[in-house]
């Protein structure tokens, strides 16, 4: 095996040589879900920046984090079963050369993830260096924390999974830490428990809200669990996200929630700095922001983009992180971040890929019976299985449109309408065969049409 297959490649990843244990797969997620842009969704959906009371938040965060837990779980049996990652795997539902369009719908949030990563642990550093020692260069430190992350990714899912591995447990106490000082520093007002709020419209929003942070790695499972062993068969991948999404995210929304109320700060760093009781233990507890940026950063923001970049340009693993890390630094997140830009950022993006996750759900589950030609997926010529209309799947695309045009005109629910009207529309256009009447009727000669469609 070469240098640049052991990094990452995209060929599946077979039974025999799957590096990652459940004991690493449960950490590698409460790394990657702690972090402080998790803090931020619940900033703005408690009294008075948001419509809901305090219980409502937490049923609202509660019931999200569930519903994407199980995404999870059922997403992640292509990389599990059969070992491939998420830029093939949309070949089955969008078609060889269709799949691209899935795929950079994906990449491109989490290349703008990646820069806002990368400017909150430069804010973390620069308030750090400036607190204790009184001189700091935000744009220097961004530069650095970028290239930081790089090199952490160099060298493919075996150095992510040891530095999640290893930070995961670093970033729960430091994150454990700061809410003990919040709780018994600061008093909680009475405003957000008594006020009224809703179990309308806006509870529903915020569920949505919830799963949108993360539906982007939702989306992309595969490619982390195409490396998790399975010896335990699929009771591996049910425990794996039951233990390692589901509290840890559960966790980092209820912190958040708890930063507001008592603070009012919408800006993570500097709420965190505003209850530490000394500056020195504040910066201690923005160890957390940088080491939690980092963890999420190589799991959810380098590792899917440069996967699309290999799969599209065809070049190379630490290529790939090369054109991700430097089309970060061009997203300008410090716009983003810092204004309500960062909510309505959310419901868009997720507005898209809640419908691309629903078609890749009925295709495989559904349309496929979890029995995908895997040879095929990766036969990128005419007579390939997957090839459809000139390489394009016209019921996938199709599926995909019909979700995203009933989400957007509803921007607080997104992913909660499209992702259900895409899995319904795409089960019900394969059906149809509908591919094959869109082959018929442009008089498209010698068109393969893969099983079930």
């Amino acid at each position: 095996m070469t240098e640049e297959s052991a990094a990452e490649d995209l060929t599946p990843t077979s039974l025999d040589n799957r590096s990652m244990k459940l004991s690493q797969y449960v950490p590698l997620w409460w790394a990657a879900v702690i972090v402080v842009q998790s803090m931020a969704v619940a900033f703005f959906a408690i009294h008075p920046q948001g419509a809901l009371n305090l219980v409502q938040v937490i049923v609202a965060s509660f019931l999200g984090t569930l519903i994407l837990g199980l995404l999870f779980f059922l997403n992640g049996f292509p990389g599990f079963e059969e070992g491939i990652p998420f830029a093939v795997q949309t070949r089955s539902a969008f078609g060889v050369r269709g799949s691209i369009i899935p795929n950079y719908l994906r990449a491109v949030p989490a290349i703008i993830y990646l820069g806002i990563g990368n400017w909150i642990g430069a804010l973390a550093i620069n308030t750090i260096t400036t607190t204790l020692w009184g001189f700091g260069n935000l744009q220097v430190y961004f530069v650095l924390f970028g290239v930081l992350n790089l090199a952490l990714a160099w060298y493919g899912i075996d150095s992510i999974k040891w530095f999640d591995t290893l930070s995961a447990v670093v970033i729960v106490v430091l994150l454990a830490y700061t809410g003990y000082v919040v709780l018994s520093t600061q008093t909680i007002p009475s405003e957000p428990i008594n006020h009224p709020g809703s179990w309308g419209l806006p509870f529903v929003g915020f569920i949505a809200a919830v799963g949108g942070q993360l539906i982007t790695a939702a989306l992309n499972i595969s490619d982390i669990t195409r490396h998790l062993d399975t010896e335990r068969g699929a009771t591996n991948l049910a425990v794996g996200n039951l233990l390692g999404l589901v509290p840890a995210y559960l966790f980092m929304l209820l912190i958040g929630l708890l930063f507001s109320v008592t603070t009012g700060i919408t800006n993570p760093v500097e709420a965190i700095m505003a209850v530490a009781p000394s500056p020195a233990l504040g910066a201690a507890m923005l160890l957390f922001a940088i080491l939690a940026q980092i963890s999420t950063n190589l799991v959810n923001n380098l590792l899917p983009p440069t996967h699309v970049f290999q799969d599209s340009l065809d070049v190379s693993w630490k290529q790939g992180l090369l054109i991700t890390t430097v089309l970060s630094f061009l997203s300008f997140p410090w716009m983003l971040f810092t204004s309500a830009l960062f909510s309505t950022f959310i419901q868009i993006y997720s507005a898209f890929l809640g419908p691309i996750v629903g078609v890749l759900l009925a295709d495989y589950w559904i349309v496929r019976q979890r029995d995908t030609d895997v040879d095929a997926l990766y036969d990128d010529s005419e007579e390939s299985a997957f090839w459809f209309v000139g390489g394009f799947s016209a019921t996938g695309i199709i599926s995909m449109l019909l979700g995203v045009v009933v989400s957007l005109p509803i921007l607080d629910l997104s992913w909660v309408i499209g992702l259900p009207t895409a899995f319904v529309a795409y089960a019900v256009l394969s059906k149809a065969n509908f591919n094959r009447h869109v082959v018929r009727s442009t008089n498209t000669q010698g068109v393969q049409s893969a099983k079930g469609d």
